[in-house]
């Protein structure tokens, strides 16, 4: 898989070493260390790869197996990786699923020993499995969106790290057997989640509430969070890409974009 680097926020970009494997079809499955510039990959069989600028050389940081076999992994026991990131600190940080009710699969890597970090579940999840859907890091504060429950008892809630190796909480969210389409993060802590039935929801932060958006666009694939809390529906439908913005004290949708992509069809083949 080819990559390309940015130091400018998006204004310039660089090719840097290809990764020779698929990523993790999950939100989080790439990440960069916040100032030394090393990569953590997340592929679709597991593994997690990890490189050093210049990004020549991947090697394997960790498998599901190994993880899932550690005190840490047994303890949670872990069935799958969904997520990769770095600390603040540029400690690695691994993501996944617990088989063993109320523990919140977040693992960090310290002094070469793996370890649960994660948030403690409120007593009234506490007996329910749960998964981590996003790990993001933004700052001094790593945010985690996990599910607890299954089928159309499953509910949502975010948690942010606090100093002390402390997690703040969310209001859990209920989600009536919705599943969930994307997940998007924003640099305050926020989260803005599309499910299906073009239904979405956002969660400005910590001490903050959920909040239903209108009836989102047709197509819409992804939210992007802006400041003052603006909310982009990034919506596509065949070679046509659509941005709807909203902001608060809006009854609706306003198009500001529409960008048009020639697809040579059978160019592949």
């Amino acid at each position: 898989m080819p990559l390309a680097l940015t130091r400018d926020g998006g204004q310039a970009w660089s090719p840097a070493g290809p990764l020779d494997a698929a990523l993790a079809a999950a939100p989080d499955a790439l990440a960069a260390a916040p100032r030394a510039g090393r990569l953590l990959a997340l592929l679709t069989n597991g593994t997690v790869k990890t490189a050093a600028p210049g990004y020549t050389k991947w090697s394997t940081l960790a498998t599901r197996g190994t993880l899932a076999a550690t005190p840490a992994g047994r303890r949670c026991g872990l069935t799958r990786l969904t997520a990769a990131a770095f600390s603040p600190l540029g400690m690695p940080l691994l993501a996944g699923t617990c088989s063993h009710r109320g523990m919140a699969g977040v693992f960090a890597l310290t002094g070469g020993t793996w370890r649960l970090a994660g948030p403690a579940l409120p007593a009234s999840l506490a007996g329910r499995p749960t998964r981590v859907l996003g790990l993001t890091v933004a700052g001094h504060r790593e945010t985690a969106l996990l599910a607890a429950g299954t089928g159309r008892d499953t509910v949502l809630l975010a948690a942010w790290s606090a100093s002390g190796g402390r997690w703040a909480l969310s209001p859990s969210l209920p989600l009536g057997g919705a599943p969930v389409v994307s997940v998007s993060a924003g640099r305050s802590g926020a989260i803005g989640i599309v499910l299906n039935g073009r239904a979405g929801v956002t969660l400005g932060g910590p001490s903050s509430s959920w909040q239903w958006l209108p009836f989102l666009p047709a197509g819409t694939q992804a939210l992007a969070l802006g400041p003052w809390a603006r909310v982009d529906a990034l919506a596509a439908a065949g070679t046509t890409f659509t941005d709807w913005a909203w902001a608060p004290g809006s009854a609706a949708w306003a198009k500001t974009q529409t960008l048009h992509v020639p697809v040579q069809y059978g160019s592949s083949g």
